[in-house]
């Protein structure tokens, strides 16, 4: 099966060179948008979070906020306080912030595999300028838009976080408690600099690559299948069929697929179900993004995929809940 599997994907690779070599001058015009994207949106915000946040790690500051946090945490996830730092400062610098801060605490020794996958279950999170300013003000001029879309992503992980508040949860273990190793003091700049630089590179790649992918496909006419069939089942439900190319392209890159939803004119209660949909999802970049940091850990695949359908589908539950009253 791997052999197969490595086969179908070299064979994937080669067509989108191809399709690459076939129309260089717009494809590169689309690596180009996709970097303007991560330049201008993400490379400011995310890097002072990654250096800062990865700062606060290595002077042991997660030992602070576990004493006071703690007690919400392990009744209500069976994590430690640290996992509220997580959530926090996930919801506040946005995707992937929260996969790399789990991954920081594990490899530092302050959780464990089991407790650092019940953490990533409601810490992989957008964040507010991105919902807020890119996305509410910016493509659809609605700030009432990006609040809706906000406080239904934000709330939809914390409950998606209590689906998996048992899982592998051991109840002899006292979560309170924080293991700490120690640390190196002389390479704390030198480590938050280096990491952080790092982490935002591979982010920015991502974003680029995965924009790109999308607009081969979409050139070649590889995606029009998913297209009708999204479209198909838009019409059985009385939704306009134009949405189909933000749903799908969301299904890879999600800022992508916000713009091309942003070009479609409708009622502000269907179209914030359908951006906390995808958002909470994050497409097949963000999700790569996040588990890039939390392979590490020794999470399957299969799981966090499975974390992220669920997130979307409480988040856009509870989207249509605010979007009713």
């Amino acid at each position: 099966m791997y052999k197969y599997n490595k086969l179908f994907l070299s064979l994937v690779i080669l067509l989108l060179i191809i399709f690459f070599v076939i129309s260089p001058q717009e494809n590169i015009l689309a690596t180009y948008t996709g970097l303007s994207i991560w330049t201008r949106s993400i490379l400011p915000t995310l890097l002072p979070f990654l250096f800062f946040t990865r700062l606060l790690t290595n002077l042991g500051y997660i030992s602070k906020c576990n004493k006071f946090i703690s007690p919400i945490t392990t009744r209500l996830y069976h994590t430690s306080g640290s996992s509220g730092y997580v959530y926090i400062m996930s919801v506040l610098s946005g995707y992937p912030m929260g996969a790399k801060l789990v991954a920081d605490l594990y490899t530092a020794g302050y959780i464990e595999k089991e407790e650092a996958i019940r953490m990533t279950s409601f810490s992989s999170t957008s964040g507010p300028l991105f919902i807020l300013g890119t996305v509410g003000v910016s493509m659809f001029a609605s700030m009432k838009l990006g609040v809706i879309v906000l406080v239904s992503h934000i709330i939809g992980a914390l409950l998606n976080g209590l689906l998996y508040r048992n899982y592998h949860y051991d109840k002899n273990k006292d979560y309170r408690t924080v293991k700490i190793k120690s640390i190196q003091q002389d390479n704390i700049l030198e480590d938050a600099m280096y990491n952080s630089i790092k982490s935002v590179l591979l982010i920015g790649g991502y974003i680029t690559i995965f924009y790109l992918i999308i607009t081969m496909l979409s050139n070649n006419h590889i995606l029009e299948p998913l297209y009708s069939g999204i479209s198909y089942v838009l019409n059985l439900f009385g939704l306009n069929p134009e949405f189909s190319y933000g749903i799908t392209n969301g299904l890879i890159e999600m800022t992508r697929a916000c713009i091309d939803i942003s070009t479609v004119s409708s009622n502000i209660k269907i179209v914030a179900p359908i951006l906390t949909a995808i958002i909470s999802f994050g497409g097949l970049s963000v999700f790569l993004q996040a588990y890039t940091f939390i392979k590490k850990i020794g999470i399957k695949i299969s799981t966090f995929f499975l974390i992220k359908v669920t997130q979307s589908i409480i988040s856009t539950l509870v989207c249509l809940i605010i979007c009713a009253i």
